[in-house]
């Protein structure tokens, strides 16, 4: 799928999404994260969703972080690469609530870059109970 030239490779089915979600924070996240955010990641219905890119929030102490700046600069680059090459590239992982990004910070650093307006992200919402 391709949104303001940028190529997506989006799954469509909820339980697809919730396993991609899951496991890529898994991955990416320390156990400091989890611990603030772990009820934001689990109790969710995940769901594929266009979101304008000004209304992304980031944790500003992360931007400031000199090891966090260090891990993300590659990141940020190889993300040009994949753009340049025309390589799909997952959606962003937001938290639903106010569209913190919970993985895809190299990702929201060349939607800037690029001036894209609106972007595919995976965003999580509470499950409702019934």
């Amino acid at each position: 799928m391709v949104l303001e030239s940028i190529k997506y490779r989006v799954l469509d089915e909820p339980v697809e999404i919730e396993r991609f979600v899951l496991a890529t924070c898994e991955e990416e996240w320390d156990p400091e994260d989890f611990e603030e955010f772990g009820c934001d990641l689990y109790d969710q219905q995940w769901a594929l969703e266009q979101v304008p890119v000004e209304k992304i929030q980031v944790l500003q102490h992360q931007l400031e972080s000199a090891e966090f700046i260090a891990d993300v600069t590659p990141r940020i680059e190889q993300q040009r690469t994949l753009h340049r090459s025309g390589e799909a590239v997952p959606p962003l992982i937001l938290r639903g609530s106010d569209y913190l990004i919970f993985d895809g910070y190299a990702r929201w650093h060349l939607l800037k870059e690029l001036g894209i307006k609106e972007c595919l992200a995976y965003v999580g919402r509470r499950r409702r109970i019934t």
